[in-house]
């Protein structure tokens, strides 16, 4: 709101909710994801797909039954590029180019170990592009 002016007490209550908000955003995500995906555990263990299987599908179909849950490593690696390394201050841009390339290191030699792709093709395609 344009009316609102700087240093007041309504805009002080509009930046701490915009700081909430934007907090709330990558952790809340990656709450719910993991949460979804550890209640969907027992039915995609057992192979009896019920309502909330089949809802959540898109976050557990592309992988292997064991690594159902990569979705949430995936995002918590998005986030952590787009965002963590962003709280690195710029003067130091240098070491958020070291610890950026270091995550997508790491995540690249992590899938090419794990390989939670159901094919074969996705996971050399997600190594070669987390690189």
């Amino acid at each position: 709101d344009a009316s609102v002016e700087c240093g007041t007490s309504e805009h002080d209550s509009i930046t701490l909710l915009a700081i909430l908000l934007l907090l709330l955003w990558p952790f809340g995500s990656l709450a719910l994801y993991t949460s979804l995906l550890a209640a969907c555990y027992r039915p995609l263990q057992a192979k009896t797909a019920n309502a909330l299987t089949e809802a959540t599908a898109f976050l557990h179909r592309e992988y292997k039954r064991r690594w159902y849950w990569w979705e949430a490593v995936e995002l918590a690696r998005k986030l952590v590029l787009t965002g963590a390394v962003l709280l690195i201050p710029e003067e130091r841009a240098f070491v958020r180019l070291v610890v950026a390339t270091l995550v997508c290191v790491c995540y690249s030699v992590a899938i090419a170990i794990v390989r939670p792709y159901n094919r074969v093709e996705d996971d050399v395609l997600a190594v070669a592009t987390s690189l």
